[in-house]
């Protein structure tokens, strides 16, 4: 087998005239369009007023006092409760805003994009144009750095720029205008893939860290970037070893070494400043939010998944990567270890994300995150683009149109409603599309919601429900849904979501309820009414919603509870949340031991046959140990919410049948 020849391209024998062209090209887009404060715009924004008028990060009261002469109206409210939040010396003056260990109020962000930008914006004020299309100038400049990678990369200006057209067509054009660091992810991540195996490593290095500095996540660039090169320096002739020591070599270690550097400046910032290396990770994650259910979202929403925002592109790369077959040999293989490798960095980039409180926050067709996460699949594109001496120009014209129309369809939408696409598949084949709870909910009511299990959410069209997604921690949802008396019937078409949300497609079917659930909570646990907490429970303690009810205290605790004759009973339910290190208990009923299991999911736990009194033993994960000195000496590990008996569903004759 021979290799592919990957040396580099000779260089553009006119870079300077490729480089004058693309910044007039540049400039134009700059004085023709008006800017677009979004994403985020409140901490950027003062951020960079702060950074122009001080060279510092902190937010002070003449910040302020300029934001009001520069920034819209619609920022007054946020700027008053900002000026209060300073004068009051609030911890958190305003949401997005926090106060560092040494007084200073700074926005939630590093200050990186923000600091980029406070030189345009001082030329733009000098020159009495608006200051804050610095944004909009500043990622420019990126789209700039990313034209002369190309450039660099291909030695041809039109393959440089058919790059850069693909580059805008896959989200940049999108995000093009926003103040926020999306699109300067995308580009310096693209443009730091391209350039590490153009033999660029340093120039690779510099550029991967500031991708990451707002995107901490891009760092995964760091541990990508030798694997794609070592498949692009591995030679049938000379084996692996010759391969890995050609990325061993001084250059190489010292551009990752650089890139590693770039982006430790963000934590140590906030380990100086706030005490611990990520502040949005303390404030606005949460890894219980994680779930195969969002990572199928981030690929595949009809809204905002990557896939759906750059389907020619994916369908390119599958059918060039297989358009050899079995026969391609070392160029084929080399091809698909490509494609793998891109596949596998995009999830590195994807997952870390799915952590975030906030997932429909605010887009521009794709999410923002999957924007920057796609780049690795570009980069693989144009990588074997290229190696190719001749280009299949009928085919990528297809490309470039194809994704014209995916951008255009993009801006047809924002994240607060659903997409033309989303509604075709809601009105033909609602059971193909469940998206996530909190993307649902949201477009369904077209503005920001508090997921809380209460909250049921209705989707119609021309006065026909379409989908109903309840809660079922909510167990008084059937009887919302149906009516006093009534439930659902098991026949409904259902489908089961993250965080216990349920989806029901199209009409309601609902029957006579028959017995109704037995629920145990606060007034009983304090009036020991059926119920009984023995021992290894707190004092039950009314802490409103789901601080009603009683934390466990040491290894184990036990419940007892009486049954009522005659009734029929598909299970217990027991209702709560852990306290940190703890996910799972282990169950055991009248002596039976039921294993392992995750209450917080709602296990359906099986009653014994022709019991009358049920005695619950909860064994503890890891209960917590109070360091000496605490004076709260509990061993806490999971709250009790509730306790509930669940009759069998009805069937849709009426007949009780068995578990839902």
């Amino acid at each position: 087998m021979t290799a592919l020849p990957l040396t580099p391209p000779a260089r553009a024998a006119a870079p300077g005239r490729f480089a004058l062209l693309l910044l007039l090209l540049l400039l134009a887009v700059l004085a023709g369009r008006p800017p677009q404060l979004k994403g985020d715009a409140s901490e950027y924004t003062l951020m960079t007023l702060a950074v122009a008028n001080h060279a510092t990060p902190e937010i002070r009261a003449g910040d302020l006092a300029a934001a009001r002469t520069l920034l819209p109206a619609y920022f007054d409210a946020d700027l008053d409760r900002l000026e209060q939040g300073l004068r009051d010396d609030a911890q958190v003056p305003l949401r997005g805003f926090y106060r560092s260990l040494h007084g200073q109020v700074q926005a939630l962000h590093f200050f990186a994009y923000s600091a980029l930008a406070a030189l345009p914006f001082k030329l733009l004020q000098a020159a009495g144009q608006d200051p804050f299309k610095c944004y909009l100038a500043l990622n420019l400049a990126c789209v700039f750095v990313l034209g002369m990678s190309l450039l660099r990369v291909f030695g041809s200006a039109p393959r440089a720029l058919f790059g850069l057209a693909l580059f805008m067509l896959c989200g940049g054009w999108l995000y093009l205008d926003w103040s926020s660091p999306e699109l300067m992810t995308a580009s310096l991540l693209l443009s730091a893939l391209l350039l590490n195996t153009a033999g660029a490593p340093l120039l690779a290095g510099a550029l991967g860290g500031l991708a990451a500095l707002q995107n901490p996540t891009a760092v995964f660039f760091l541990g990508f970037a030798p694997l794609l090169q070592l498949c692009q320096d591995y030679r049938a002739d000379a084996g692996w070893r010759a391969a890995l020591g050609a990325g061993l070599r001084p250059r190489r270690l010292l551009g990752l070494a650089l890139g590693l550097a770039v982006f430790a400046l963000a934590p140590l910032f906030n380990l100086y400043q706030f005490g611990l290396p990520s502040l949005i990770a303390k404030v606005a994650t949460d890894v219980s939010l994680m779930s195969a259910v969002r990572l199928f979202s981030f690929y595949f929403d009809l809204n905002q998944g990557m896939l759906v925002a750059v389907p020619a592109l994916a369908l390119w790369l599958l059918a060039w990567t297989g358009r050899d077959g079995a026969g391609a040999g070392l160029a084929g293989a080399r091809r698909l270890a490509m494609l793998l490798l891109a596949v596998a960095m995009t999830l590195a980039l994807a997952v870390p994300t799915l952590a975030i409180h906030n997932w429909n926050s605010s887009a521009a067709g794709v999410m923002r995150y999957a924007f920057w996460s796609a780049m690795p699949l570009l980069y693989v594109l144009l990588w074997q683009l290229r190696a190719s001496p001749a280009w299949p120009l009928p085919a990528l014209l297809a490309l470039l149109a194809l994704q014209a129309l995916a951008t255009a369809n993009a801006r047809r939408y924002d994240s607060l409603e659903f997409s033309p696409l989303a509604q075709a598949v809601l009105r033909r084949a609602p059971a193909w599309y469940n998206p996530e709870p909190e993307l649902f909910a949201e477009r369904v009511q077209h503005g920001e919601v508090e997921l809380t299990p209460e909250r049921i959410t209705t989707y119609e069209q021309d006065g026909k429900r379409v989908k109903t997604m309840y809660n079922r921690a909510n167990l008084d949802a059937a009887q919302s849904l149906c009516g006093a008396g009534r439930a659902l019937a098991a026949d409904n078409l259902a489908r089961d979501s993250a965080g216990l949300w349920r989806y029901v497609d199209g009409a309601l079917r609902c029957v006579d309820a028959g017995a109704p659930a037995l629920r145990y909570r606060l007034a009983e646990f304090l009036a020991a009414d059926g119920v009984q907490l023995a021992a290894g429970w707190s004092r039950p303690e009314s802490g409103g919603g789901i601080w009603n009810g009683s934390w466990s205290d040491g290894d184990s605790s036990s419940v007892t509870l009486a049954l009522p004759a005659g009734g029929r009973y598909a299970g217990l339910l027991v209702i709560g949340h852990y306290f940190d290190g703890n996910g799972r208990t282990r169950v055991r009923i009248n002596g039976r031991d039921l294993g392992w299991q995750r209450l917080r999911e709602l296990p359906l736990l099986p009653l014994p046959a022709g019991a009358t009194a049920l005695t619950l033993q909860l064994d503890h994960e890891a209960p917590y140990q109070p360091p000496a000195g605490q004076a709260d000496r509990r061993r806490i590990a999971f709250f009790l919410q509730e306790i509930a008996l669940q009759p069998a569903p009805p069937q849709p004759d009426g007949r009780p049948g068995g578990p839902p």
